[in-house]
């Protein structure tokens, strides 16, 4: 770790060989809430100074006295702590959008299916088996959409719960009512699921169904046309026997006649 990124110090005393590295040490403390407050170049005379020291001294050439404003790291921790719950509400409140289109959709599959249950009540013959099969879409894509909504309820409450624990309390009301909606999403689900294996051994009895009752009307339509095809046939054989009788009454006549 870099000595300007160490917290716990208030003071540094830097050495540098070269301009450049002083200037780029200085650089970067100045971003952590360092200032410089003295620089010495190493050319200075200091009187008694030992000459071993002083040829030390001017062989390192810079020597740099850094102080931190004692305010800097408490404004430092109060930006990130700003900054993380910023971010924690954006990502909360962009899991509460996906919840409010993922709750609209089901609201919508929701109407579409009681609408189509309500069409089974009463239902012609004919209508049956399409009625059912529809009932059946129309519940598959409200356990579809019902999963959806109860996992983006689910990242809405874990989002909202993070932003809270950093400090946006504004999502803690999101959460209690989150978790209450879920509760009343899962007892319906579950009742939807069991409906859904139910429904779909209904609608596939219902198409079984259908193809006999198809069946069945395709043999009375044949049957109707082959009375109707008899009853003309029957007809024809009385118009034909009629005249045929009479000539054979008249030829008995003559038999009688001759005997």
């Amino acid at each position: 770790m870099a000595w300007y990124d160490d917290r716990t110090k208030t003071e540094f005393v830097g050495t540098y060989a070269t301009d450049k590295q002083y200037q780029w040490d200085a650089a970067a403390a100045t971003k952590r809430g360092w200032s410089v407050q003295s620089v010495d170049d190493g050319s200075a005379h200091v009187i008694g100074e030992d000459p071993e020291e002083a040829k030390a001294r001017q062989k390192s050439r810079i020597t740099v006295t850094y102080v931190r404003d004692p305010d800097w790291i408490a404004n430092r921790e109060r930006e990130i702590a700003s900054a993380v719950q910023n971010e924690a509400a954006k990502a909360a409140d962009n899991k509460e959008s996906r919840l409010i289109k993922a709750d609209a959709d089901l609201q919508k599959a929701e109407e579409l299916f009681r609408q189509r249950a309500a069409a089974t009540e009463g239902v012609e013959e004919a209508g049956r088996e399409q009625a059912e099969r529809e009932l059946l879409t129309a519940l598959r894509d409200t356990v579809t959409r019902r999963r959806t909504a109860m996992r983006a309820i689910d990242e809405a409450v874990s989002a909202c719960s993070a932003a809270v624990a950093v400090g946006a309390a504004e999502f803690a009301r999101s959460v209690a009512q989150h978790q209450q909606t879920r509760e009343t999403w899962a007892v319906r689900l579950h009742a939807e699921e069991s409906l859904l294996e139910r429904q779909d051994s209904v609608a596939r009895v219902a198409k079984d169904w259908k193809t006999a009752w198809d069946r069945k009307r395709a043999a009375e339509e044949e049957l109707r046309r082959r009375s109707a095809e008899f009853d003309s046939r029957d007809n024809a054989l009385a118009a034909s026997l009629l005249p045929r009788d009479e000539a054979l009454k008249a030829l008995r006549g003559l038999d009688t006649v001759g005997g």
